[in-house]
């Protein structure tokens, strides 16, 4: 009978465990806070230029290195009981097993990949109820986002020389659908594609936005871009915030809202 409740104590252990995660996804990382569920995470890459929701928690956390250089030792050291990966460390998948480490990566990608990595951390923290509640807000905000749409069009650049631009099949993409925004950038299969400063004035967006690399020199070098209705109208605009939108987490909601009222009130 002793055996037998030594045997149920030990079951019950392991049934409630907490898992020990060392996170290099700053998305996971806010979707981890988002359900409650910061206790279980022992460490986290940290980002040099930008801050991980809620800043006042993250910055305490334990730093395994930085999102695009994490340090295997340090992970290791931590005993973690899984590693959430970032498309930046799927080099230390084989590191980590040869430590016996188990490791995972969220594709992330679109927005409709916020939802199923909600169920899959909700599922490795145990915190089902919390995931359930979190995809329901976060599916009524994505709908509040589409009230009161912009309509225009825009076209929106990643970098300027070469001219490339997210294209019609991108997060980008459907982020701008959503506020009422056409894209006017191609479909292609290729996720920043070169386009021609002829392209961009044939298709004359109401609006251009620039991201981080497309900001310098953009008229200069492009001046046949001063015919488009964007230049004409003083519709051109430099989001130094384009990496922070594009990060898959429900945080995402207020980000898009934040674009939304600067596009709103020309205010970037």
């Amino acid at each position: 009978m002793k055996k037998i409740l030594i045997i149920m104590s030990l079951f019950l252990i392991t049934l409630n465990a907490k898992e020990r995660l060392v996170v290099l996804d700053p998305a996971s990382i806010e979707t981890l806070f988002m359900l409650k569920a910061e206790d279980q995470i022992v460490g986290i890459a940290t980002l040099q230029h930008s801050n991980i929701y809620p800043k006042d928690q993250t910055s305490k956390l334990t730093s395994v290195g930085t999102f695009s250089n994490p340090s295997l030792e340090k992970i290791v050291a931590l005993k973690p009981s899984l590693v959430i990966l970032s498309s930046y460390s799927l080099n230390l998948e084989e590191g980590l097993k040869n430590f016996g480490i188990k490791s995972i990566n969220l594709k992330a990608d679109r927005l409709e990949d916020i939802t199923k990595n909600i169920t899959t951390l909700g599922q490795i923290t145990k915190k089902e109820k919390e995931a359930e509640l979190l995809k329901q807000e976060f599916a009524q905000n994505l709908k509040k986002l589409s009230d009161k749409p912009l309509n225009k069009s825009a076209i929106y650049l990643y970098s300027s020389n070469p001219l490339m631009a997210f294209n019609d099949n991108s997060l980008i993409a459907d982020i701008l659908r959503l506020i009422g925004i056409k894209n006017l950038s191609p479909q292609s299969q290729i996720s920043r594609p070169v386009i021609s400063a002829e392209y961009i004035l044939k298709q004359n967006p109401d609006i251009l936005i620039l991201g981080i690399g497309a900001k310098n020199n953009l008229l200069d070098t492009n001046a046949l871009l001063k015919n488009t209705k964007a230049v004409k109208t003083g519709s051109i605009y430099f989001n130094k915030d384009t990496p922070i939108l594009l990060r898959l987490s429900p945080k995402i909601i207020d980000r898009i809202q934040e674009f939304k009222t600067k596009l709103e009130n020309n205010n970037f």
